[in-house]
């Protein structure tokens, strides 16, 4: 796979993309063949769980990261976290394996992802989802490329703003949806079904779906930079039911607030129909 040299990135070279891009495939396949099997333990209860695949991917992409990038900061969900960041640090955000329960049940709906953040905002980043081999990178500035089944990368052209009307088809976690059961009394609206975060900027980047809500305050940063990062660089809304835009809190890991994705349009649209209607 090459990356076509229509742009550069002001972030990182073509061949860290490259290698990021190689290295994001090698984590996926790894975590495929560890799939049958695989030990499962808890972390902080019975609704959180790791596998061995979680802890050997992070182990590649941790080592590999440090490695070629010595003067950053790496941080990756399957070990110990900062007490304090520098908001003047590079810091790559490491979930190696989003959705785990996903990868548990066999459904493919899981991904590595990988991302950079330069003074606290999310600059690039990486989606490889090893089941349908596809891989999502980018960032602003750059854009947002696929690569599916190992072809050629592509830039993904700009999406279309959300229709005044029309069905407006949205992807919200199941606990979302039965914390806030009248949701799914809303007129006019077709819940997509997705698993990890980054499959759900994923299915928006290839119109399957107008938007990701999340309404609990329960995402991790690794959760979001490597998703945001793409989101952004294909001019996707990115915000929150009260404010524009996303904070990452570091060195608190969780955005501990509401958290929508989509097209241009969708943050209107979230404000208009949730806070009205929970009201």
């Amino acid at each position: 796979m090459t990356v076509i040299e229509v742009t550069k990135s002001p972030h990182l070279t073509d061949a860290d993309i490259l290698n990021l891009c190689d290295l994001s495939r090698r984590a996926g396949r790894l975590a495929a063949r560890m799939r049958e099997g695989v030990a499962i333990a808890e972390k902080s209860g019975p609704q959180d769980k790791v596998t061995a695949a979680d802890l050997a991917l992070s182990k590649l992409i941790t080592e590999e990261l440090i490695e070629r990038f010595p003067d950053d900061v790496v941080i990756s969900e399957e070990d110990s976290h900062p007490t304090e960041c520098n908001s003047k640090d590079r810091i790559w955000l490491v979930d190696p394996i989003d959705g785990t329960d996903n990868y548990i049940r066999n459904d493919g709906q899981y991904a590595v992802m990988i991302g950079l953040l330069e003074g606290m905002t999310p600059v690039f980043g990486w989606v490889y989802a090893p089941v349908p081999d596809l891989l999502y990178f980018g960032g602003p500035k750059f854009g947002a490329w696929v690569s599916r089944h190992g072809a050629e990368a592509y830039q993904i052209d700009e999406l279309l703003p959300l229709g005044s009307t029309g069905t407006t088809r949205v992807m919200m976690g199941f606990r979302d949806r039965k914390n806030h059961p009248w949701v799914t009394e809303l007129p006019e609206v077709e819940w997509v079904k997705s698993g990890s975060v980054g499959l759900k900027v994923g299915k928006i980047l290839d119109g399957a779906a107008d938007m990701f809500i999340h309404l609990s305050g329960k995402l991790k940063v690794w959760d979001t930079a490597g998703p945001v990062a793409i989101a952004l660089g294909a001019g996707l809304e990115i915000g929150r039911l009260d404010v524009d835009g996303l904070d990452f809190p570091l060195p608190n890991v969780e955005h501990q607030c509401s958290v929508v994705i989509g097209r241009t349009g969708s943050l209107l649209w979230s404000r208009n129909t949730l806070i009205r209607s929970e009201s």
